[in-house]
């Protein structure tokens, strides 16, 4: 797993600093490390698990992760690096990592602006026990945010929806 994720980091490195000067290019390279340390820190964690990474773009890692922990049952905030005097982003999380329902999450503030953000081809699918959660988790994320799919029988399910949060996060939320 360390080592696929870091050929992406490596690749991503490689490839998005083709068009760059060599300024812009060391800022990637520091990201980069930045983000190889934070791994070689947590290699015990993540060499047991998959775990989703969230880049926030816009300096709001730590409010959505806050928003996600209070929606969700059974979540928390484990442990927040942030960006230090003289580093970019200063005071910004660096590295964070929370559960969501007990399911896995990592996410931090990107000091580079990529061309990149979430996509909804890429989601997260959460099974919910009662309509009335079902509902009352769909009208907080979608706040701000986009319904790509309102409540409703879709055929597979007796009550979906997929909505795409404030900060550019995808759920899909489904009726057990």
């Amino acid at each position: 797993m360390r080592k696929l994720i870091t050929l992406v980091i490596l690749g991503i490195s490689v490839c998005s600093c083709t068009n760059f000067k060599a300024k812009e290019f060391n800022h990637i390279k520091q990201e980069r490390d930045s983000l190889l340390s934070i791994l070689n820190q947590n290699k015990a964690n993540l060499n047991k698990q998959i775990v989703s990474f969230l880049t926030f773009q816009e300096d709001n890692a730590e409010e959505a992760m806050n928003f996600y922990v209070e929606l969700f049952d059974n979540s928390k905030v484990i442990e927040i690096q942030r960006y230090q005097k003289g580093e970019p982003k200063e005071g910004t999380v660096k590295f964070a990592k929370f559960s969501l329902n007990g399911s896995p999450f990592m996410c931090s503030d990107s000091y580079i602006k990529h061309d990149w953000t979430f996509t909804p081809a890429i989601s997260i699918f959460v099974e919910i026990e009662t309509e009335e959660k079902l509902n009352k988790i769909f009208d907080k994320l979608s706040e701000g945010g986009k319904i790509m799919m309102p409540i409703d029988n879709y055929g597979f399910s007796k009550k979906f929806a997929f909505v795409e949060d404030r900060f550019g996060v995808s759920w899909q939320l489904n009726l057990k």
